[in-house]
């Protein structure tokens, strides 16, 4: 079984718990977390999210082309990292859209 992929999903699942730890935009304003520290910590979770869906990807396309050359990989194993990539993918996407929501909402705030 291609163990790589399920650490990649393993690390992206960590990542979105760092993610999910973040203070809302309230919090800031009630002695919350720095403007600075929390716009950092959500960078850098992102960041990490986008490293671990590059992993995710590497991974899936070496057991492809290992399927492919012949050398000896299992197609269970190549469909299921080739999954777990898509759903990386999948999942990196809809933080994106949430993140342009919340974005797009801080814009629309009357100061």
């Amino acid at each position: 079984m291609n163990i790589g992929a399920i650490n990649s999903m393993n690390n992206i699942a960590q990542t979105l718990g760092n993610v999910s730890n973040l203070p809302g935009p309230g919090a800031i304003g009630a002695g919350g977390t720095a403007p600075d520290q929390g716009a950092q910590n959500g960078g850098n979770a992102f960041a990490q999210l986008l490293s671990d869906l590059g992993n995710s990807s590497k991974s899936a396309d070496g057991a492809v082309n290992d399927l492919a050359t012949g050398g000896g990989a299992d197609l269970h194993d190549v469909v299921l990292s080739t999954q777990f990539e898509s759903l990386a993918f999948d999942l990196a996407v809809q933080v994106r859209n949430r993140l342009v929501e919340v974005y797009s909402e801080v814009f629309r705030m009357q100061v």
